[in-house]
């Protein structure tokens, strides 16, 4: 070996003795300071600094994994240049080198084109994932991202909005929409039959917190979020498939809208409300003015039920993802209907 390799070695050791060394100084620390308080500013201390040996030794791993690979590097000062095989990487390959660590999805060390890293970061960021800079130097997710990672990680397109037509309602649209349904009190039935993350469910509890929300959602990071939720009860993934008696007071929702998803969603709320119940919801505008049977048919049905129609702004959507234009739809089911 070289000289600089054993240095290298002899300051890991150091490194790891010190970190034993530290561990045994344990025995003599309480959590408590003289005050008798828990000493926070110690253990905000000693959480940060756990933080940066991870991040050293993912450092460290990654390092012996270049070794590893050598033809994954151009060979000047160690630096990656994107190529492999002397073919630039696409974002596939690109992705396919990442490593998944504490939620963390890290990019491989190479230096990327701006086009290749512009497509990988879209592709990460339909995922759920954004750059976190500082320490991390990785794209972190506000969710358990062990499935979405392991599918980029395959080279897979993961993008969550397209695939379960997911955009989260607007904080102040959803507290429209839900002074539209009407009065809510704590013993009413209430539903919310596509949730995702719950912006809904949240305008509906700072109208009454104490109301029991039931829920379905397809979406596994959804669910997840919403199980952290009070008040709440998640009985299934796919609402139009549910078995469910007719018993709600109360149904608000931002259902999906390809392929008219938005309209059997409706008109199933419909039948699963109580006489004297109301269903709002948020629909596309494509019914409107579609020529497709189940458009007409929707419309003559909304006439029927003396539904009435609200005008949702323009690019209210906008920052959830989408241009589409909306309307609120509000109904009251009359007794014996």
């Amino acid at each position: 070996m070289t000289n600089k390799k054993e240095t290298l070695i002899e300051m890991l050791r150091g490194s790891i003795a010190n970190v034993h060394a530290t561990c045994d100084s344990f025995e003599d620390v309480g959590i408590y300071d003289d005050t008798g308080h828990v000493d926070l500013s110690f253990l905000e201390a000693m959480l940060k600094l756990l933080t940066e040996v991870k991040y050293a030794e993912l450092c460290l791993t990654q390092k012996l994994s270049y070794l590893l690979a050598p033809d994954f590097t151009d060979g000047i000062d160690g630096k990656s240049s994107g190529k492999q095989g002397g073919k630039k990487l696409s974002a596939e390959e690109v992705l396919k080198q990442c490593t998944f660590k504490d939620n963390i999805l890290y990019l491989p060390n190479v230096q990327l084109s701006k086009k290749t890293y512009a497509d990988v970061k879209l592709w990460i960021e339909e995922a759920g994932g954004k750059w976190t800079g500082g320490k991390v130097q990785g794209f972190s997710f506000d969710f358990d991202a062990t499935r979405v990672a392991g599918i980029l990680m395959e080279g897979k397109r993961c993008n969550l909005a397209k695939d379960f037509q997911f955009f989260a309602t607007p904080p102040e649209v959803a507290d429209w929409l839900v002074s539209l349904a009407g009065d809510f009190s704590t013993d009413c039935k209430v539903l919310e039959p596509s949730a995702g993350t719950g912006a809904i469910i949240d305008a509906i509890h700072r109208v009454q917190p104490d109301v029991v929300v039931d829920c379905y959602e397809l979406m596994p990071e959804n669910k997840e979020k919403l199980s952290k939720l009070d008040h709440i009860r998640l009985l299934g993934d796919d609402f139009t498939q549910a078995e469910h008696p007719s018993e709600y007071d109360l149904i608000v929702a931002n259902p999906p809208f390809s392929k008219n998803q938005d309209i059997r969603h409706v008109m199933q709320m419909y039948h699963d409300l109580k006489p004297g119940g109301t269903v709002a919801a948020i629909t596309s505008r494509h019914w409107q003015q579609a020529s497709e049977k189940v458009c007409k048919d929707f419309r003559a049905f909304l006439e029927e039920v003396s539904a009435q129609v609200y005008e949702i702004e323009e690019g209210a959507f906008k920052k959830s993802g989408t241009g589409v234009g909306t309307i609120a739809i509000v109904i009251n089911k009359r007794d014996g209907k």
